[in-house]
């Protein structure tokens, strides 16, 4: 920033005034520093007290002005516009933590809750050498450890942020020696029984492991991820293909998995079924989760939200978010990002825009009417780390620079409503 201008009128006053506590500072290359006390306050200047009014602020860097109005969005913040409503989280991989600086201010400014990208999932926590040197003692207890997930523990505990446990059943990013029976990736599938105790001791060591050494910190745990698909799943829907949990253990294997969880969860660890498309089988999820719900075994459902500028969310989508909160449910928004199908033009952006405004405001909506909405979670930070690249699905674009979806997802007024 080159220089900041400040238009004030000036009133004369007799006598001394007492130090006023100085709120913002005005310099330029040439002049001296003036302390402003805020707006109506005063300047003491040796003897005799000058009363300033500011009318207009305005900052330069050369190539444009902000004006006083303007400037007021750089006040705002997701964490603090929804600090009413639910936490606003956001997706870290393992890459931005280890260069934090660069993204800080924009995180601590917007954030509370954080999610590991992958840091926390299967393929990250299983540690095959240790359960292979550990044999036969290990047969039906795997190992695990945590050097990956690290730098996002630290990094949460130090700035008082929740992190989501995503996540523990999943059929992606599981590895195939897990399922083995001398733990190498060539060897034969251990049966059904087997696998159960292995899954079983898992999800212990993962849950005790978190509650005995950071007690708190985690807020939530999908505990089984996308085990529903109607295109890639059997004829009651359960996901099937490439999916070894169906394989060994059958395909009640995410009712066994939340069995295990609410074992050795303590209380303040919500537990949660996470999966996307949860617009178009509403009723699947509802059906395949109905014995774990009566039974007490699981808290809420995560709509992951991976959408598109031609996605439904005034309707179809907040239909579904109310149905699973109609449920019993809790429900949380775990992995939002909205990309732009096709060319990137300003009615494109101005499109995702409203369709952030929308998804946001409705969450909102949903929260203040008494509907047990308790996160909204955006997959990522900018548009070159995100996994949709190409898509520009974020808030943010590869420079940190909010984007209008920014804007939108805070309601600002420069961005209307979803007519």
């Amino acid at each position: 920033m080159k220089w900041m201008g400040v238009c004030l009128t000036m009133t004369m006053l007799t006598g001394c005034t007492g130090q006023a506590e100085p709120t913002a500072a005005v310099q330029d290359e040439t002049m001296e520093q003036v302390t402003i006390a805020a707006i109506g306050g005063s300047v003491t200047e040796g003897e005799e007290a000058k009363a300033f009014t500011i009318q207009s602020i305005g900052y330069s860097d050369g190539e444009e002005t902000v004006t006083e109005a303007e400037s007021d969005r750089e006040d705002m913040s997701l964490s603090g516009k929804y600090a009413g409503n639910f936490p606003i989280g956001v997706a870290l991989p393992a890459h931005v933590l280890g260069s934090i600086s660069r993204y800080d201010d924009v995180i601590q400014n917007n954030f509370n809750i954080m999610t590991c990208e992958n840091e926390t999932k299967p393929d990250a926590l299983l540690d095959q050498q240790a359960s292979q040197s550990g044999l036969p003692r290990t047969y039906e207890n795997p190992c695990v450890h945590f050097d990956a997930c690290q730098p996002a523990v630290e990094y949460a505990l130090k700035n008082n942020m929740k992190l989501r446990l995503h996540t523990l059943v999943w059929h992606s990013q599981t590895p195939r020696w897990f399922f083995t029976e001398d733990y190498t990736n060539e060897g034969e599938l251990v049966d059904r029984e087997v696998m159960l105790k292995r899954m079983d001791a898992y999800i212990r060591s993962v849950l005790e492991y978190f509650d005995t050494q950071y007690s708190g910190l985690i807020y939530a745990v999908d505990v089984v991820n996308e085990a529903f698909d109607v295109g890639n799943g059997d004829q009651n829907g359960v996901r099937q293909k490439d999916n070894l949990w169906y394989e060994t253990v059958g395909d009640d294997y995410y009712y066994h998995a939340f069995v295990s969880a609410r074992k050795y969860a303590p209380s303040y660890m919500k537990l949660f079924y996470n999966d996307y498309g949860c617009s178009g089988k509403v009723d699947l999820i509802l059906k395949r989760l109905s014995q774990a719900k009566e039974e007490g075994l699981i808290d809420g459902i995560g709509m992951q939200s991976h959408l598109s500028t031609e996605d439904d969310i005034q309707h179809k989508f907040v239909y579904a978010a109310k149905s699973f909160c109609d449920a019993g449910y809790e429900l949380q928004i775990t992995e939002l990002d909205i990309g732009i199908k096709g060319a990137k033009t300003e009615d494109a952006y101005n499109k995702q825009a409203r369709k952030y405004r929308s998804l946001f405001k409705n969450m909102q909506e949903m929260a203040e009417d008494g509907y047990p909405v308790t996160a909204v979670i955006v997959w990522g930070l900018n548009d070159q780390l995100s996994w949709r690249r190409g898509e520009d699905a974020l808030l943010f674009d590869g420079a940190m620079n909010p984007k209008a979806a920014y804007y939108g997802a805070l309601q600002d007024d420069s961005v209307p409503d979803i007519e």
